[in-house]
């Protein structure tokens, strides 16, 4: 592959990667938000994903997290871990509880579901203070297997994804350089442009400038 073959490919490549990446933000968000009306609506929380009415390709699920324990007063859990375990209090600057010790109270919590802990040494149940149980927002999973993602890739290739996908990310409009792949034409045609630059100055012998080894160095970060 020649240097202006790769040139071509990298500005394709990352033209195309930002262009999908603004729209499957924006599809993303829209999945989660009809998602969770559903399941408010109806209780759907999954979904299978299929083209032209064809085969399932995949599945995608609102998941939600499970509630973790979290300390919402920092002074009532420092008091707690003091009255019953001092030897977890570090003393700098400030009174506070060891970061593993206070890890190790969270997950316990997290994992009980409820803001108690069960010393293992005594078997005595505290109550933690200041740790309260805190939801974390649902999100969405998206599960599309090699055959699928094979699926979706003809469908692109033959162009029979036109309802899902903007008509700018097209093949035929990559090709045609229409909407957006306009300026991936441009940026192309200018790589094209300096590789011949470059390309005589290396004819013209630039190996053999006095400077080549300074350029050399910048270019791997070591000089300005």
């Amino acid at each position: 592959m020649s240097l202006k073959d790769i040139a071509a490919r990298a500005a394709v490549l990352s033209t195309l990667h930002d262009a999908i990446g603004a729209e499957l933000k924006t599809a993303k968000k829209e999945l989660e938000t009809g998602l969770k009306t559903a399941k408010a609506e109806t209780g759907t929380q999954k979904i299978s994903v299929s083209l032209d009415e064809g085969p399932d390709v995949g599945t995608i699920s609102l998941v939600q997290p499970k509630a973790v324990a979290a300390v919402a007063d920092i002074e009532k859990f420092t008091a707690w871990v003091m009255e019953h375990f001092r030897t977890e209090i570090e003393r700098k600057f400030v009174t506070s509880v060891k970061p593993g010790f206070q890890k190790k109270i969270l997950d316990q919590v997290t994992a009980a579901g409820v803001v108690e802990w069960a010393d293992p040494e005594t078997g005595v149940i505290h109550e933690v203070p200041g740790v309260t149980m805190q939801g974390r927002a649902a999100y969405t999973r998206m599960t599309v297997p090699d055959a699928g993602k094979a699926a979706i890739a003809q469908a692109w290739r033959e162009g029979r994804l036109a309802t899902a996908v903007p008509p700018a990310l097209a093949p035929a409009a990559v090709e045609s350089g229409e909407g957006d792949t306009s300026k991936l034409i441009a940026r192309i045609a200018e790589l094209e442009e300096r590789d011949d630059w470059l390309s005589a100055l290396e004819a013209a012998g630039v190996d053999n400038w006095q400077g080549i080894e300074v350029a050399h160095e910048m270019r791997r970060g070591g000089a300005e």
